[in-house]
């Protein structure tokens, strides 16, 4: 399996027909781990809806430092974006687009990773890190996709059709020879 536990976990969600945390429970009693959970869990909705792009701004209010970077979000923990400072209204800015999902990400301000207290924060992990949050949603919360997003998020389980649908979306892939 080597460092790709997501990826048994993906295969056993999809394919061989586990409920998602039956799958993680299974999984963590063969190897210690630390799948990623939350990222199966916006796959199989990007894959079930569309990848669809929505527009986001994080903001940093503090003209009292040098730099304000972000790193997390689609670009991984080790990748850092900087942030523009708007002079008139004092604060720092990125605007970005990221598709249809959850996203967490930390600040580095002045070299010193913190998080913004006046966004959403994340409840502590097993390593007690706490980090910011954006859910990227379809703007109409009553969409199909917005509805499979949050059961998917709550539930983790597939209907037989959901399952079948992403089978198929695999097998378009071709097999390298």
């Amino acid at each position: 399996m080597g460092r790709a536990p997501a990826t048994a976990l993906a295969y056993m969600f999809w394919v061989q027909g586990y409920k998602l945390d039956e799958a993680v429970k299974l999984l963590l009693s063969k190897r210690p781990c630390f799948p990623k959970v939350d990222a199966i869990k916006s796959a199989t909705a990007d894959i079930l809806t569309g990848l669809k792009k929505k527009p986001v701004t994080l903001t940093w209010k503090d003209n009292n430092c040098s730099t304000v970077e972000v790193s997390g979000l689609d670009i991984g923990w080790g990748q850092r974006i900087p942030l523009n400072f708007d002079e008139e209204q004092g604060l720092w800015t990125l605007k970005k687009e990221l598709f249809e999902g959850r996203y967490e990400y930390k600040y580095i301000i002045d070299g010193e990773w913190t998080t913004n207290q006046h966004e959403q924060i994340t409840t502590p992990n097993k390593d007690g890190h706490v980090n910011n949050y954006v859910q990227v949603f379809d703007d109409d919360s009553n969409s199909a996709s917005a509805s499979l997003r949050t059961r998917l998020f709550e539930d983790s389980d597939l209907t037989t059709e959901e399952r079948e649908n992403i089978k198929k979306f695999l097998k378009t892939f071709p097999a390298d020879e």
